[in-house]
């Protein structure tokens, strides 16, 4: 699985449990939950899901406030796969 595809998989499972927003902390958890993703490597992935409209996000390089876009997340993000 690509590191871009262990994030979405990870915010679709957030997304399922009902979480309103995910909390990117960039210096601690995320990055010790996927150690083989650099801080800057997410960064960018969170940057390229924001351009394609799955997310929406505040935040700066310290940490990231991700928001699934709510209607369809979990079948767009399918969709991407698929079609990648």
């Amino acid at each position: 699985m690509s590191e871009e595809e262990l994030i979405l998989s990870g915010l679709s499972l957030y997304e399922f449990l009902g979480l309103e927003q995910i909390l990117f902390d960039m210096d601690q958890k995320i990055l010790e939950k996927y150690p083989e993703i650099t801080k800057d490597k997410m960064m960018e992935i969170l940057k390229n899901l924001e351009k394609r409209g799955l997310v929406e996000s505040k935040g700066g390089t310290k940490w990231k406030r991700v928001f699934p876009k709510r209607a369809g997340f979990i079948s767009k993000i399918l969709k991407y796969l698929k079609f990648k």
